[in-house]
């Protein structure tokens, strides 16, 4: 049996590493990927984003203002225009992501006391830009005014302290808990990287199992196995399980180690749960090969469930706002526990709980569907493949 499992493992690599085709799709594309991720965000937050300014004023308070908000790190006052239509044709064509109007008389009213109104429009559609932007740019107006009425009262004889007490009577003390430096490449990389690497795991898993099928070869395969189906199903499947582990032993030391993604428990118990994701996917993809009509039919399957895990994990999207259904069905994806598991367990810092032992269960699910898959598989076997 030994022989026979080892026979089946070394081809299994020589069919890996004598095609350039599979080698360039199972090294190339993850390491693309982890690559293009790191250096997207690497800076955590987009900054310096392009913003188109018409100042009617022209007054030292409103150039100073204009001053203010070129000084955050996300607004880059890139464009002075002299009219609204100039400003809004910019933000249309995509070259500014806002635009900021500060109108006529604008000095004049707040030397007066009066209301005066400072406008932006922003790119809705673009929702981190238009929130960073929205974030700085009532920072700086609130801090502007601000200054304005401390000047007011210091005016009227009250000493700085008294006249800051006047205008901030509520000291706010704000944490940011398990991502303290609010960076999207820490928030999004996470998921991104091992998103990426579980839809090679399932198409791969597929491709093994289903080739064989395709080919007509089931039966020649089972006598190389001695007609051991474990033999079969280990020594197809093992070469892939050792190359992904690798990969994703590789993607959490550039994310924790290189990329600074906080680590708040053991390295070694964040690569044993990704070892143990990587075989709950190649359980789930030999159940669809075989429960599949065709090879085309269960490279489809497995390619469509693998896409879609990311839209129902809730990461972006918390699962509890959607509807009550699609939110049940969330755990139909592995990738649901493991994306909750890993925020929970690394980042988080949380100690074992119930919650996790839920995502274990779950685990333990989908790994029923792959036993069910062994004798739907054995049976596709001798009988030599598939009919399509």
């Amino acid at each position: 049996m030994i022989k026979n499992f080892l026979n089946i493992f070394k081809n299994e690599w020589i069919k890996l590493f004598s095609s350039p085709r599979l080698l360039a799709l199972i090294f190339g594309i993850p390491f693309f990927v982890f690559i293009y991720y790191s250096s997207l965000m690497s800076q955590g937050v987009p900054t310096k984003l392009p913003v188109a300014i018409l100042d009617q004023d022209n007054t030292p308070i409103s150039r100073q203002l204009g001053l203010m908000l070129n000084a955050t790190a996300t607004i880059d006052l890139a464009y002075t225009v002299n009219d609204e239509l100039e400003g809004e044709s910019l933000v249309r064509r995509n070259d500014a992501y806002a635009f900021i109007i500060i109108p006529k008389d604008f000095q004049k009213n707040i030397q007066k006391g009066n209301n005066s109104t400072v406008s932006c429009f922003y790119n809705g559609q673009y929702l981190l830009s238009g929130a960073i932007i929205l974030k700085d740019f009532q920072t700086v107006a609130q801090t502007f005014m601000a200054g304005v009425v401390l000047e007011k009262l210091e005016q009227k004889g009250l000493s700085p302290g008294q006249a800051m007490e006047s205008i901030l009577p509520i000291n706010m003390d704000i944490h940011v808990l398990y991502n303290p430096f609010t960076n999207y490449g820490y928030y999004l990389n996470i998921a991104f990287m091992p998103m990426a690497l579980q839809i090679m795991i399932i198409i791969f898993s597929v491709y093994t199992f289903g080739l064989v099928l395709k080919h007509k070869q089931g039966n020649d395969l089972l006598d190389q196995a001695g007609g051991n189906i474990y033999v079969v199903i280990l020594g197809k499947i093992l070469p892939y399980t050792i190359v992904f582990f690798v990969l994703g032993f590789f993607m959490n030391s550039l994310l924790y180690y290189k990329n600074g993604v906080p680590l708040r428990a053991s390295f070694f118990g964040v690569n044993l749960l990704f070892f143990v994701f990587v075989i709950v996917c190649q359980c789930i993809s030999l159940f669809i090969v075989s429960i599949a009509t065709s090879f085309r039919a269960a490279l489809t399957i497995g390619g469509d469930y693998a896409a879609l895990a990311f839209s129902f994990a809730g990461y972006t999207f918390p699962a509890f706002g959607m509807y009550k259904m699609i939110e049940y069905l969330c755990y139909v994806f592995p990738f649901t526990s493991y994306m909750r598991f890993i925020v929970d367990y690394a980042v988080r810092g949380v100690t074992f709980n119930d919650a996790q032992k839920g995502y274990l269960i779950a685990f333990a699910v989908f790994a029923v569907f792959g036993v069910i898959g062994i004798p739907l598989y054995h049976r596709r076997l001798k009988k030599g493949g598939y009919n399509a």
